[in-house]
């Protein structure tokens, strides 16, 4: 009956009732167990542990505490109290990290060339990156991948809006996206108005597509170095990065030519009356290629898919994409692992996400991303020029530090939210300083930046921690404690749900429990070398962890603001 854990490390959890801590007097760390384990089980159980051999130096104890009541029986570890807090505290504290052998691919963010990054596009961005970065923290190899679009018949329009507008090369230099979607958009416009401007759109693109027009083809690597530029300024403030662009053109027709034949063969495309192609996933006939031959989006995720595997051999990938594309990575992922035996369907996960409502300037215009956190940095200086506690400071790029605010207001916003929830944007509980917001995590780590470096001259490398003092402070002091305890299991239980709110509230949490903390356990007042020291150690190792933590989420951890 009991649970097959990869890793028991991440499967203990420290008591989270504050009453348990009170009157435990030592650490614990407990494991639940499951409900239907009978009593007779749980005494092999507890033979069977203490037969285990564990780590003498750190455990105590391990003993049963039998279900009462609504609460199911769990096993507890009673740990040696003084390397518990040596192992939170010292200098060389560090998250229970190994290098495993799992490769995990992380597709996100994926907009489309020559547009401006749209808000859409923001949670797949930051939702990924989370998720990427606790893979990468936990010790997967990871690999992040930003598949941009650029192919189908609207980049035919967008290659004739260069010709209708007579764009230079000097003004694609100048202001590359603004002028490439500006061509976009009174393509569109003349297609509307005239069949015969859609059709030779049309033509322009399959003459790309076949690889017949030099210049257009030289012109289109172009385009998406354009992109790739300007998105990279967009990726930078949001603390986002990739190790490769991919592009939909890479699976046009004459690449995937060979996986085509391959579902054919194999029977999983079927030819319709209409000349169409189709496959048949869940008894709904999905379309594949088009009368005309010329591929659907879902032929060329299905070649993308089967290449990344033969290229990456990942062990698993995510595609975070909005809940909107449920149908079509169903079909993706069912044809794809039919076509290749080794793929299992367990290891295609579609990770989906809600929309965001709401989030535009305070003028209320349409949005594009940059202008969303060009606002947002524009409110945190006038929330600094108005605050009665902002002080002069000649060595502070302001400029810099209210971008990294209102950036870090935006995303933990956002991330904060369960992913599948569509989220209304408020810019009143963003910017809070008080909330449970970005601002009070910078606010936090730079209130503890700033007593660190008020006691730099304390050699805190040579401060040995001392349960004994930590047993006889406030519960304040244990409260902080068993946060920091929390934090590797909370890192775990994030990955394991593909959920950056699950670490993004225990970043809150410890951010409550430090303030508190600050004000009972004063630093500066205190005379006592030894309980000055000792708070000391605590506070760094809640900035360690905040910092560490903060950095998951993709935030620059300020040191002064």
């Amino acid at each position: 009956q009991l649970p097959q854990l990869k890793s028991v490390y991440h499967a203990l959890e420290v008591p989270v009732k504050r009453q348990q801590l009170q009157n435990a007097q030592q650490p614990i760390l407990e494991c639940i167990l499951p409900a239907a384990i009978a009593q007779r089980e749980q005494e092999q159980l507890v033979k069977s542990v203490n037969e285990q051999p564990c780590e003498g130096s750190f455990v105590k104890e391990v003993r049963i505490v039998p279900s009462t009541g609504p609460s199911t029986a769990k096993l507890e570890f009673h740990l040696q109290p003084q390397v518990f807090v040596e192992h939170l505290l010292g200098n060389n504290a560090s998250p229970h990290t190994e290098t495993l052998s799992e490769h995990v691919v992380v597709e996100y963010s994926s907009p489309n060339i020559a547009k401006p990054f749209h808000v859409g596009h923001l949670r797949s961005t930051i939702i990924g990156n989370v998720l990427s970065n606790l893979h990468q923290h936990l010790g997967y190899r990871t690999t992040r991948l930003n598949y941009l679009g650029d192919w189908g018949t609207q980049f035919g329009l967008l290659a004739l809006g260069v010709q209708l507008n007579n764009v230079s090369d000097e003004q694609l230099q100048a202001s590359p996206i603004e002028t490439l979607y500006s061509s976009y958009v009174a393509a569109n416009k003349a297609a509307e108005e005239s069949p015969e401007v859609a059709q030779r759109a049309r033509e322009l693109f399959a003459a790309l597509e076949a690889g017949q027009d030099d210049v257009m083809s030289k012109k289109w690597q172009q385009y998406r170095q354009y992109t790739v530029k300007d998105l990279s300024k967009v990726y930078h403030r949001l603390g986002v990065h990739f190790d490769s662009y991919e592009w939909e053109s890479q699976y046009s027709q004459q690449q995937i030519q060979a996986i085509l034949d391959k579902l054919r063969s194999a029977g999983l495309l079927q030819r319709e009356m209409d000349g169409r192609e189709i496959v048949v996933v869940d008894g709904r006939r999905i379309p594949v290629i088009k009368s005309d031959g010329s591929t659907l989006y879902l032929a060329r995720d299905i070649a993308a898919l089967l290449e990344r595997w033969d290229r990456l051999k990942f062990s698993r990938i995510l595609y975070v994409v909005d809940n909107g594309q449920a149908d079509h990575f169903n079909a993706l992922f069912k044809t794809a692992s039919a076509l290749e035996n080794n793929l299992n369907l367990k290891q295609l996960q579609h990770v989906k996400f809600g929309r965001i409502h709401g989030m535009s300037t305070r003028q209320g215009n349409a949005i594009f991303l940059k202008d969303v956190l060009d606002e947002a940095r524009d409110v945190m200086r006038e929330k600094r020029n108005l605050s009665a506690t902002t002080r002069e400071n000649s060595s502070l790029d302001d400029e810099h530090v209210c971008d990294i605010l209102g950036v870090s207001a935006v995303l933990v916003n956002v991330l904060k939210q369960r992913r599948q929830r569509d989220h209304e944007f408020s810019w009143q509980q963003a910017l809070q300083v008080n909330g449970d917001t970005g601002i009070k995590l910078q606010y936090t780590h730079c209130r503890l930046t700033s007593l660190l470096d008020n006691f730099r001259d304390v050699e805190l490398d040579e401060v040995k921690p001392d349960w004994h003092h930590f047993s006889k402070e406030p519960i304040d002091a244990l409260d902080v404690l068993y946060e920091l305890a929390r934090f590797d299991q909370c890192v775990w239980q994030s990955k394991e749900q593909l959920e950056a709110c699950v670490l993004v509230n225990y970043l809150f949490g410890l951010c409550n429990a430090t303030s508190r903390a600050l004000k009972r356990l004063p630093v500066k007042l205190e005379s006592c070398r030894h309980k000055q020291s000792q708070r000391l150690l605590l506070f760094r190792a809640a900035k360690r962890t905040l910092q560490q933590g903060m950095q998951i989420l993709g935030l620059t951890p300020l040191n002064q603001m």
